[in-house]
C-alpha cells in the first residue's frame, strides 16, 4: 500500500505546492484548537497537531529531505515538543496557545521564505486533513 500525501493529492488543493500544503496544515490545526470548546475537540484539536508534526518529523528524518542539517536538527526538536506538550496539554488540560503560536510562527516563516526548489511533501499513512476529521 502507497502510503497518502499527509495533505490528501495536492491536486485536492488546487495545486498547492508542498509549502503551501504545511502552510495550509498549519493553518487547520490552529483553527482547530483555537475552536475547541469542549474535551472531545480539544482531544481531536491536539491529536491532529500531534499527527502533524509525526509526519514533519518523520519528513525532516528522511534522506530524502535537502533542508541544512542544521534547520533540520532545530525543527525536529521543536517538533518533539510540540508533541510532548500536546500529550501534556490533554493529560493536564495545559492552555493551547504555545502550540498555536509555534504553528503560527512555522507558517508565517514558510510564508516569508523565496520560492526555493521544493522538497519533498512529508507522508503519513492515513492522515486527512478536513473540517470534520
Amino acid at each position: 500500500m502507497q502510503p497518502q500525501n499527509i495533505y490528501l493529492r495536492t491536486t485536492d488543493l488546487g495545486g498547492a505546492s508542498a509549502r503551501e500544503a504545511e502552510i495550509l496544515a498549519f493553518g487547520l490545526c490552529n483553527a482547530r484548537m483555537q475552536g475547541a470548546s469542549d474535551t472531545p475537540s480539544r482531544i481531536a484539536a491536539l491529536h491532529q497537531n500531534h499527527l502533524l508534526w509525526t509526519a514533519l518529523v518523520r519528513d525532516l528524518s528522511g534522506d530524502a529531505n535537502h533542508l541544512p542539517e542544521d534547520l533540520k536538527q532545530q525543527l525536529i526538536s521543536l517538533g518533539f515538543w510540540a508533541m510532548r506538550y500536546g500529550t501534556q496539554a490533554t493529560l493536564q488540560n495545559l492552555p493551547l496557545t504555545p502550540l498555536i503560536e509555534v504553528n503560527r510562527n512555522i507558517a508565517d516563516g514558510l510564508k516569508g521564505q523565496p520560492n526555493t526548489p521544493p522538497h519533498r511533501a512529508p507522508s503519513a499513512d492515513g492522515l486527512k486533513w478536513s473540517a470534520s476529521a
